[in-house]
């Protein structure tokens, strides 16, 4: 069976939810967000910089939140969660699916370093404070592309949801997610309704 390593609130969210709305079954494997469990001998030999999520899939280990998804729908998706390959609808997924972590979560993760994880005395608050404009600006981004529309490849919920979902449920904790995006606020809601998301986040 498919193990997945995954710790609370970490971008493993979107496996475990990929793997709840696909109906797939696994093995979930939790760990704490500490150096304890993600920096032991034994994690570190599935994932060696000590970052989650990973799954073991019968012996494939991958990492990569993003990597992970694509091979699950691939193996497991038939034709589920993402427009038909090669067409239009099929390249703004793509570029959807990719903004969440190759672009939004950059700012999103010096907030987290800067603000939570790192000691106090190893935070530099200018960092932090560069990284909230920039994910305002994304924001910004995401509630003029979502007008009008129910998820962001249209009606349709796809797997870039479930990516965009995670990096919005980091702005939802991190105070970003204000009256002043609807647009993204209502999105999100919907998102969060989602049986499978909940599960993920539970």
């Amino acid at each position: 069976m498919l193990k997945i390593y995954h710790a609370k609130n970490t971008r493993s969210v979107r496996i475990v939810w990929l793997c709840e709305e696909l109906g797939i079954p696994y093995d979930l494997k939790t760990l704490n967000f500490s150096p304890d469990d993600l920096q032991s001998k034994a994690y570190l030999a599935v994932h060696p910089l000590g970052k989650v999520p990973s799954i073991d899939d019968d012996g494939l280990i991958l990492n990569e939140s993003g990597a992970i998804a694509q091979y699950l729908l691939a193996k497991h998706g038939k034709g589920r969660l993402e427009p038909k390959p090669g067409t239009v609808d099929h390249g703004k997924y793509l570029y959807w699916f990719h903004f969440a972590e190759a672009t939004f979560m950059v700012p999103l993760g010096n907030i987290a370093q800067h603000s939570f994880i790192r000691p106090e005395d190893k935070r530099i608050p200018q960092v932090a404070a560069e990284a909230v404009e920039s994910a305002k600006k994304m924001l910004g981004v995401l509630e003029q592309e979502l007008a009008g529309k129910d998820f962001i490849c249209g009606k349709d919920f796809t797997a870039a949801d479930i990516m965009l979902g995670y990096s919005l449920l980091l702005c939802k904790m991190f105070g970003l997610l204000t009256g002043e995006y609807p647009n993204t606020g209502a999105y999100f809601a919907r998102l969060a309704a989602r049986p499978a998301f909940q599960k993920a986040t539970a």
